[in-house]
């Protein structure tokens, strides 16, 4: 449909525009966040590990609701607890952080409990900076930049 002289823009405030791009803005800053994290984790050196623990664990996550008071509401979700031991320096480390994604529970568990089972022999990619925190997984979490182009057709 071609634009005619009478189609104009809506005049808000700019505080509107402001609270419309918030979202958007938050998760931009998400996805800048897990890519540098990523980027960081490609220099980890790497270890042998051992997988002790590979078995679903229900927890309870906290979820944004509107319509409670308070503002949000407690859900149950599976989590993968996948807990592997790891040596740096002769100090015997655990985690249990599988990728730098954010695990938000219910999301290919049986699939990471599979791929981990206790007993197995993993590589374990550790910051030297910090070798307690460590991953098995360190690429990028698959469609972090496709969630910007669904948010944008919001």
């Amino acid at each position: 449909m071609p634009l005619t002289k009478d189609f104009a823009v809506p005049n808000l405030p700019p505080l509107v525009y402001a609270m419309l791009l918030a979202p958007l803005a938050l998760i931009l800053v998400a996805a800048i966040v897990k890519t540098w994290q990523a980027r960081e984790a490609r220099s980890w050196p790497q270890t042998p590990g051992k997988v002790v623990t590979s078995i679903a664990e229900l927890r309870e996550v906290r979820v944004s609701d509107d319509e409670r008071e308070g503002g949000y509401r407690m859900e149950s979700r599976n989590f993968a607890n996948v807990t592997y031991e790891y040596s740096v320096g002769g100090r015997k480390l655990r985690c249990n952080r599988i990728s730098i994604g954010e695990d938000l529970g219910n999301f290919q568990v049986a699939e990471k409990l599979a791929k981990y089972p206790a007993g197995s022999i993993v590589t374990v990619y550790y910051n030297p900076r910090h070798p307690e925190q460590a991953v098995l997984e360190r690429d990028l979490p698959k469609g972090l930049w496709g969630c910007l182009g669904s948010a944008r057709s919001l």
